[in-house]
């Protein structure tokens, strides 16, 4: 039997949403590909983690944890002094066989086979919707080259494939698409809870995701509501944005709108999908869009762009808009909510 060693930072954070809920997939599909019994999970900092620690005591791997600083971890793999096979195996004192990347992250030098796992090339296909500080992760973690140098690259969709081969020059042969189930991946919480930062005259309102991304392109749903709001006061939508404040200055946009908390429960994600008007999703690019299908299992109105792998991967039901074009998500709310009236 195989011993695989699996980088398992992309599940230790619950922040991730939906990267760290495909990644748990693809590792229990990699596991069971490989018919592997030695299995190893690793995180790095200064505790362990109780999401990634559960997660080895539900399917019967074995939990490695390395008790280092993970700003030090950082450092000691650019300089070339670790990397994340030399500690494994250190620790295991023997060899590992595999290695399995839920996504990229900070490994140091990788001399054993590995496949990653890929969620999308938005820090390719355009560079400005990211901060200088995220610049600098992707050059210093060498992105490009540790998708490039794989054994096998696994996508989370056609697109993401296609941009793979387009934009990395990988060999169709060395890429393919993990398929999975959309709804074994979506928020498995029994209750909902209205949020208490959600003011009681917020009576209809709509969803907006990703308000400190400039890729989640907000302004767009903004200016529909705010047109859609000036031509049906009788049915006024209040825009709730989730996933920080929005990434544009307020005089661009002129619309008030509620600013969610850094970080709100899942009892509280799911009271907003069951209880707004639609869900807004104006996306420049996206690699798979698995807040659609987390919406779509509480059936919430979906209103999305046709950009990147969404045309894809959306629910069926869901209305598809130019990401560009407000009048045709001006008119997809009129539909929606003239039916929902």
């Amino acid at each position: 039997m195989p011993r695989i060693l699996i980088d398992a930072r992309a599940i230790a954070d619950c922040t991730s949403g939906g990267i760290n809920r495909v990644a748990k997939l693809w590792i229990l599909d990699q596991v069971q590909k490989y018919s592997a019994s030695d299995c190893h999970l690793l995180t790095t900092g200064i505790k362990p983690s109780p999401a990634v620690r559960n997660f080895c005591d539900k399917h019967n791997f074995n939990y490695l944890h390395i008790k280092i600083p993970n700003k030090l971890w950082t450092l000691f793999c650019h300089l070339n002094i670790s990397s994340i096979i030399l500690t494994a195996e250190k620790k295991l004192k023997g060899p590992v066989d595999l290695l399995l990347l839920p996504n990229i992250a900070y490994t140091g030098a990788l001399f054993r086979p590995y496949h990653i796992l890929v969620h999308d090339l938005s820090f390719i296909i355009d560079p400005n919707w990211f901060n200088f500080k995220r610049h600098l992760w992707h050059k210093f973690i060498q992105a490009r080259r540790r998708i490039q140098n794989a054994d096998q690259i696994h996508c989370v969709s056609t697109q993401t494939k296609s941009d793979c081969i387009k934009l990395l020059a990988i060999p169709e042969s060395n890429c393919q698409v993990f398929h999975f189930d959309p709804q074994l991946s979506v928020i498995n919480y029994p209750l909902s809870a209205r949020p208490a930062w959600l003011p009681n005259s917020a009576i209809r309102f709509v969803l907006l995701l990703g308000g400190s991304d400039p890729r989640k392109n907000i302004k767009t749903a903004l200016k529909a509501i705010t047109q859609y709001n000036l031509h049906h006061p009788q049915h006024y939508l209040t825009p709730v944005v989730l996933g920080g404040r929005v990434a544009f200055r307020s005089d661009e946009v002129n619309i008030a709108h509620i600013q969610a908390p850094g970080f709100i429960s899942d009892a509280e994600l799911i009271w907003l999908y069951q209880n707004a008007s639609a869900l807004l999703y104006p996306s420049w690019y996206e690699g798979f869009g698995l807040p659609l299908h987390e919406a779509h299992q509480f059936n919430t109105t979906i209103i999305a762009s046709t950009a990147g792998a969404l045309s894809e991967t959306a629910p069926k039901s869901t209305i598809l808009c130019h990401p560009a074009k407000i009048n045709e998500w001006l008119e997809a709310l009129r539909i929606t909510q003239s039916n929902a009236s």
